[in-house]
């Protein structure tokens, strides 16, 4: 017969995406575009390392769609 077959669930949750200042957590900041350019730092911090100089905003960019695409 079939081997039963486990969720796709993560172990560890993921955390919680704050979408404006609304709700409970509106002093923390956290809205989709500071999620963003978090997100633009972090990339922009790991090609510096990789090419041994500052990435161009076309690289950045490049680098982003090629590792979300899936999303």
């Amino acid at each position: 017969m079939f081997a039963q077959q486990r969720s796709h669930q993560p172990t560890t949750h993921p955390r919680p995406l704050r979408l404006g200042a609304d709700g409970p957590d509106a002093e923390t900041g956290d809205t989709l575009e500071d999620a963003a350019r978090d997100e633009r730092e972090y990339v922009r911090e790991r090609l510096r390392r990789e090419l041994g100089r500052e990435p161009t905003e076309e690289e950045i960019s490049d680098w982003l769609r090629k590792h979300t695409e899936g999303y």
